[in-house]
């Protein structure tokens, strides 16, 4: 096995445990039989929307004109357990915060499932951060960034900037456009009907990426998966710009529709030393190219044993 995925190998089972640890954190507790408690809130137009959550929990948000930010949240009461909520001049904050926690108890499941229903106005930047979620985004304009330890998101129709970083990640977006930035551990990322009019990248390390576009990009593209599939559908439209195709020698494989204009073989570095020894060491990659058109932008498919693709 080559040096580079032997390392990605170990780096993805140094995250699996941990996956594990939070979906029995999140599938031992549900105890649908105790009574929810629901709280509602309604804030002026903000800058930012934080959400800090803990468990599982699911999130739905929607984006409006209304000018007015509503937040419904259903939750398990537990006297140990408490959501917080304050509001500033420019931002609202809403973090679910553990009472007395007790360390010595790594298996106590806090904050069993948890829902979160969240209309926004347009033009804000929502900022997530938690252990476990489920998500549906529809119709927002503005700016999401998720850091989470896992993941399924289902987004349509959204406008903006979105960045969502998990160790493991199930993303679906349809008709939608702006800049992309995803990246997971493992995990795969379909996209249908993708206008990309800001600079993005979708990378997974085990997993699929396919990205179907409406229209031919208009800023750089990445899209790369370690041991699966990068796969770009044009639809149909152009293609202009600069075309890169990168795979592991006699590991991955590229599939073009057009002849290269530069065909090489390189070294890159390995980027995760697990010893001593493998400090220096490098890997052979094919990297293909083609132009058609003007230079930019530039799209780049890589992958080290799947497979990197473009179709019409």
């Amino acid at each position: 096995m080559k040096t580079v995925e032997r390392a990605l190998l170990i780096k993805l089972l140094l995250i699996l445990p941990l996956v594990l640890i939070i979906q029995s954190y999140t599938e031992s507790g549900r105890i649908s039989s105790r009574e929810l408690t629901n709280e509602a809130w309604r804030f002026s137009k903000k800058d930012t929307l934080s959400l800090e959550t803990m468990g599982n929990t699911k999130i739905y948000i929607t984006g409006s004109d209304s000018g007015v930010i509503e937040i419904k949240l259903k939750y398990i009461a537990k006297p140990e357990e408490k959501f917080e909520i304050k509001e500033t001049q420019r931002a609202v904050y809403l973090k679910a915060n553990i009472l007395n926690y007790n360390p010595h108890k790594p298996t106590q499941t806090y904050f069993e499932e948890s829902t979160l229903e969240i209309t926004v106005p347009h033009g804000m930047y929502i900022r997530c951060s938690g252990s476990s979620g489920e998500f549906q985004v529809n119709g927002l304009i503005g700016v999401l960034k998720v850091v989470y330890g896992q993941g399924r998101f289902s987004i349509k129709n959204v406008e903006g900037s979105i960045s969502l970083q998990l160790g493991m990640l199930e993303a679906k977006i349809q008709h939608s456009k702006g800049s992309f930035n995803l990246s997971s551990g493992i995990g795969s990322v379909r996209a249908k009907d993708l206008t990309v009019n800001g600079k993005s990248s979708f990378t997974t390390g085990m997993g699929t990426v396919k990205i179907s576009l409406a229209r031919e990009p208009e800023a750089d593209l990445y899209v790369g998966s370690s041991f699966n599939k990068a796969q770009v559908n044009f639809n149909g439209h152009p293609l202009t710009g600069c075309f890169e195709f990168i795979a592991m020698v006699d590991g991955g494989r590229i599939i073009s529709p057009f002849k290269f204009d530069i065909e090489e073989i390189y070294l890159d570095d390995i980027k995760n030393y697990n010893t001593s020894s493998d400090f220096g060491k490098k890997d052979e990659y094919n990297r293909k190219s083609f132009i058609r058109g003007d230079n930019n932008p530039k799209i780049t498919l890589k992958t080290a044993t799947g497979t990197a693709k473009i179709t019409l």
